[in-house]
């Protein structure tokens, strides 16, 4: 069991350095349309969305160390720093469900950054 929260650890901090590079940048959609308008996108422009889709898919105890309130507040690298740096309160398993599902999410903004 101490190994999967090891893991759940490890994973977090990886997501924490994924999360921080990517939230550095931002995507421009419409670039190259004719009209040459582009519209910056941050990640952390879609933070709240990534919140409340984690709550609704895993709960309000996987999400509350955030700082999240629906709809209003919270922070993913808040997120992240607790499950890297805290005992699980949840089931490890959950957490690396909820890791995965956060996974996902930086990888589909991280496709749109490179431009894929």
């Amino acid at each position: 069991m101490a190994e999967k929260k090891l893991s759940a650890a490890v994973e977090a901090t990886r997501l924490l350095g994924k999360w921080t590079k990517l939230a550095q940048g931002h995507v421009m959609f419409g670039a190259g349309c004719s009209c040459g308008v582009g519209v910056g996108i941050r990640l952390q422009d879609f933070e709240q969305q990534i919140l409340d889709y984690l709550h609704a898919r895993h709960g309000a105890a996987a999400v509350e160390r955030a700082g999240y309130r629906q709809g209003e507040a919270g922070s993913v690298t808040v997120l992240l720093r607790a499950i890297a740096t805290q005992v699980a309160v949840e089931q490890p398993a959950g957490q690396l469900a909820l890791l995965a599902d956060l996974e996902r999410s930086i990888d589909s903004f991280d496709e749109l950054h490179r431009g894929r």
